[in-house]
């Protein structure tokens, strides 16, 4: 029988956490509802798993197992456009699951969701079914939307979110490319010198063909160097102490890192103010926006903020507390609370951090990329440097001889 795990509250107020055996998600919240609690979050915990579906899980799925943001924002625009044309919902995932050119793994989740609410499963709990794919925000959206009634609103609210995510993903690629092909070629250009000058070099050079070949080596192994690092990147990024302290690291940096908090302070924005919209109350609105931030530092400075509100403390106080917003943000949520309208000034909390964090962007790029050059540039002195200097030890080391 699956275990639920769940976070309630007494009728005292107090935040309790436990778990419930039940056969269905409905059984499970009967079960909590019957203790006396006011049920706040519930979710199936995991089927024990296999060294096999271990490893898929740590190494896997970081590394191969997602579905690109663009393609995501595409199938809930799609979703919802269907939904408001009177679509059935069947159909409507049918449809979207047949698209020519549909990026296969979601099309097999698409598939898997359409014959998981065909059975009678709800959709809220057909897409808990697939958390490698859809985070726990867009989870926690489609079930509102579904137990509100409103759900083509919500998934409209779902893709908008996508597609601002995606366009801060790309501000950022823009701004970086340069300092990337820059370093690149750093890389690259030394390491193809050597075969250069054995293809041109004393007694006719070395053969073509096997010139070709130590290029293409070296190649192959700074790929291969490269895709290591990445992939150790990725699969230590899910232990929570490397993500904490890549977090704190990226956020300590001098000048650059205020960038990236306010880029991650502008994604939680975002997200607080979609789930707001959708219906979600604020404190489970601020547990599920704290991932949004992508840092895992400023996401334990927000999280504890769904707490104090449930134990009573106003809006303002609760952000304050968190010591990650500037004054005049904290102006804005004042402001938003004393007129109702929350969610409109998160929205504009976040256009501020993302002009912000544009500019700074811009900044950062044509800084680095300048930093980048110059290194570069003190780089090939050096081999020069050292190239003539063993060229003329060889010179006059020979005039030296008998």
């Amino acid at each position: 029988m699956p275990t639920f795990r769940y976070v309630a509250r007494t009728p005292e107020g107090r935040e309790v956490r436990g778990t419930v055996q039940a056969n269905s998600r409905l059984e499970a919240t009967d079960a909590v509802r019957k203790q006396g609690y006011w049920l706040l979050e519930l979710y199936a915990e995991p089927e024990p798993r296999t060294p096999v579906h271990a490893a898929q899980h740590t190494i896997w799925q970081p590394l191969f197992g997602g579905v690109p943001l663009k393609v995501l924002a595409v199938f809930f625009r799609q979703f919802a456009t269907t939904m408001a044309a009177g679509v059935p919902m069947y159909q409507a995932l049918t449809t979207l699951s047949n698209q020519r050119g549909l990026n296969a793994r979601l099309q097999r989740v698409i598939t898997d969701i359409r014959d998981r609410v065909l059975a009678g499963e709800s959709l809220a709990d057909a897409f808990d079914k697939h958390p490698a794919v859809f985070s726990p925000i867009i989870r926690a959206m489609v079930r509102v939307g579904e137990t509100s009634g409103a759900l083509e609103r919500v998934l409209r609210l779902i893709a908008t979110y996508l597609e601002n995510e995606l366009e801060l993903r790309r501000l950022i690629s823009r701004v970086t490319l340069y300092p990337k092909i820059v370093l690149f070629f750093a890389i690259v250009i030394p390491q193809l010198i050597p075969a250069l000058i054995t293809l041109v070099g004393g007694q006719g050079g070395a053969p073509v063909g096997q010139v070709l070949l130590g290029i293409g080596q070296t190649f192959l192994m700074i790929f291969l160097v490269i895709f290591a690092i990445w992939a150790l990147f990725r699969i230590a990024m899910q232990a929570y102490g490397f993500r904490y302290a890549w977090g704190l690291f990226t956020v300590s940096l001098p000048w650059l890192g205020f960038t990236v908090r306010q880029l991650a302070l502008a994604r939680f924005a975002r997200a607080l103010s979609a789930l707001y919209n959708a219906g979600l109350p604020l404190s489970q609105a601020i547990r599920y926006a704290a991932d949004a931030t992508g840092n895992e530092y400023l996401r334990s400075r927000l999280l504890p903020a769904g707490a104090k509100l449930e134990a009573g403390y106003g809006i303002t106080q609760t952000f304050a507390s968190t010591g990650v917003f500037p004054p005049m943000v904290m102006d804005m949520v004042a402001t938003g609370e004393n007129t109702g309208e929350l969610s409109f000034m998160m929205d504009k909390v976040a256009e501020y951090y993302e002009e912000e964090g544009k500019l700074r962007s811009y900044q950062a790029g044509h800084i680095l990329g300048v930093a980048v050059y110059i290194g570069v540039a003190i780089y090939v002195a050096i081999i020069l440097i050292q190239f003539y200097a063993g060229y003329f030890s060889a010179i006059f080391g020979a005039a030296g001889q008998p």
